[in-house]
């Protein structure tokens, strides 16, 4: 098993070779290193981002993850509250230097931002109440019902192409799964959302009373961590830190702390 310091050492010779033209577009890692901060932005998606109500504290699988790459960086973290719809423009306007979200990667996002190597996976899928009759995507999908999903969330982009006829209605709410709690509220009929986030935060909150539809798995995605476009030194560095803990299975033990 290759040891974690080996993994970095061979990271840095990687990014070394890119060679000082390149090396000039590329600060943000020298940047976090000399200021010795790495600013991160979070956004509540439990299992893998939620804020602690009684610490105020960011926990979870990504929030973990962070924390080793930023013991790697021999770095603090700032941890910037964000949403789903505004973490690319915090990439871009560089107030964060990271988003550790559970954020899925797609064709439209990476014209944007770059991607890590992903960690994870998650489909998406349509919670509504246990007593609605629909038990189906196609029940679902019908002009009189309303689905409701995270504004700037990849189950927006799939909602509004997969289903034809329902309504889809946006919350930009930052509450951890509002749009599961409009649904239990009796404001909509069916919250479209990511599968392991949305049973976890049903086994967690039985009271609301909701079942997912099960009927197929909807558009599997992977998860990543993004940086700002142009910051490949940064890129590459979170990639050999990932492969580093892949290699001597801290990954994996985050990883069963938190899904299991």
């Amino acid at each position: 098993m290759r040891s974690l310091a080996g993994a970095l050492a061979a990271g840095a010779m990687l990014i070394t070779s890119f060679g000082p033209g390149h090396a000039e577009q590329d600060t943000l890692l020298q940047q976090v290193k000399k200021n010795g901060v790495i600013r991160v932005c979070q956004a509540s998606y439990p299992p893998y981002n939620t804020k602690n109500p009684q610490t105020g504290e960011w926990e979870g699988l990504n929030v973990d993850i962070v924390n080793e790459i930023a013991a790697f960086l021999s770095v603090k973290i700032e941890n910037i509250d964000s949403s789903f719809s505004t973490l690319i423009p915090s990439l871009l306007t560089r107030k964060c230097d990271i988003s550790a979200a559970a954020t899925y990667v797609t064709p439209a996002r990476a014209e944007q931002v770059l991607f890590s190597t992903s960690y994870a996976s998650d489909t998406k899928v349509a919670f509504v109440p246990v007593d609605s009759p629909i038990h189906n995507y196609e029940e679902l999908d019908k002009p009189n019902v309303t689905i409701v999903t995270r504004s700037g969330t990849a189950e927006e982009v799939f909602a509004k192409r997969f289903f034809k006829q329902a309504k889809i209605k946006l919350t930009t709410s930052d509450a951890t799964q509002a749009h599961m709690l409009d649904v239990a509220a009796g404001r909509s009929d069916a919250a479209f959302a990511g599968r392991t986030g949305g049973t976890m935060f049903l086994k967690q909150n039985p009271n609301l009373k909701l079942r997912l539809i099960e009927d197929k798995q909807l558009d599997p995605s992977r998860f990543a961590l993004m940086v700002p476009a142009g910051e490949y030194q940064l890129q590459q560095y979170l990639n050999v830190c990932l492969q580093a803990l892949s290699d001597s299975e801290k990954l994996q033990e985050i990883t069963s702390r938190w899904l299991n």
